[in-house]
């Protein structure tokens, strides 16, 4: 079983809190080794692997990045800096929308709170099916025949991809927010989930070495640097 949705967010929190006080790549660079180590103790292999091609490809990208890119480097600087957070938010996103309501719950979290937190995350994932299907259909009628041909017409891209996009989200809104209600989300009772529940002391061990590595990381980065 992997970890308790509490754990992942709690972990959340502090990698947020670390990468603030990182001053220095040393530090970011262990981080998210860091990250990858938590993620494989997740039983997270795939995810592991595709956000530390993605960092070092966004590392490599700012190395070899011409001075003129300044507005282009920012960006690519906030994607690799919030690594290590977007890895953690993916470990609490692994959870089943229900077992994340159910742990929430246990925690005493508001009721608004839950109710935005899991059509959040219900969202994203049926958004990343929308783009597929857009970009499907993009591909299927010739629009842009060759890798490169996004790159030559960059407004021409937005308006394929991101105003489709914005159109579906509008109607998925109101097509989860049904969804929601009509599968109880309003009910007043204590919730429950088919997935097991609860902190073990597996998530003990991880949220102990992630805190004592996580501080070890801001206190040695500087002296490794």
């Amino acid at each position: 079983m992997r970890l308790d949705p509490r754990t992942h967010l709690l972990m959340l929190i502090l990698a947020s809190v670390l990468v603030m006080l990182a001053s220095d790549a040393i530090q970011l660079h262990l981080l998210v080794a860091l990250s990858a180590l938590y993620l494989l103790y997740n039983l997270m292999f795939r995810q592991a692997v595709y956000f530390i091609l993605i960092y070092t490809a966004l590392t490599a990208t700012l190395s070899v990045m011409p001075d003129f890119s300044a507005a282009f480097g920012i960006i690519v600087y906030t994607f690799s800096r919030m690594m290590p957070v977007v890895m953690l938010g993916a470990a609490l996103m692994s959870s089943p929308p229900s077992r994340i309501m159910c742990a929430l719950e246990r925690a005493a979290f508001p009721k608004p709170v839950l109710v935005m937190v899991c059509i959040l995350f219900r969202f994203f994932s049926v958004l990343i099916m929308e783009f597929k299907a857009i970009h499907g259909g993009i591909r299927a009628r010739g629009i842009f025949p060759r890798w490169h041909s996004p790159l030559q017409n960059p407004a021409f891209v937005y308006e394929c991809y991101f105003v489709p996009l914005i159109v579906r989200c509008l109607k998925l809104s109101s097509e989860l927010a049904s969804s929601a209600e009509l599968r109880g989300i309003e009910c007043g009772s204590g919730r429950t989930s088919i997935h097991p529940v609860g902190l073990q002391a597996a998530d003990g061990i991880a949220a102990g070495f992630y805190v004592l590595l996580g501080t070890a990381v801001y206190w040695g980065g500087g002296i490794l640097a």
